[in-house]
């Protein structure tokens, strides 16, 4: 998965957080990439690279909060994961 420009991330932040029915509601992306080599016998064998992207949803209902964190980001799946934190 590529890394979000900054207005594709701030078009799924402004989604997810629309769809936010708590009283207060925290969303953070993450991105990284990072890679990988093996070595055998001196030199390189193997070479792999991944890269992911998290989102991170708080819901805060007075005092009680809950916590969802997804992956991918389809609208249903934006939305389950709110659901699911509040």
């Amino acid at each position: 998965m590529a890394i979000f420009s900054s207005e594709e991330a701030r078009k799924i932040l402004t989604k997810v957080s629309g769809y936010s029915k708590a009283d207060a509601c925290e969303v953070n992306l993450n991105g990284t990439n990072g890679g990988n080599i093996r070595y055998a016998r001196n030199s390189v064998s193997t070479a792999g690279e991944n890269s992911d992207a998290t989102l991170v949803v708080q819901s805060n209902f007075g005092k009680k909060s809950g916590v969802a964190t997804v992956n991918e980001f389809d609208d249903a799946s934006l939305e389950k994961v709110v659901r699911r934190s509040e």
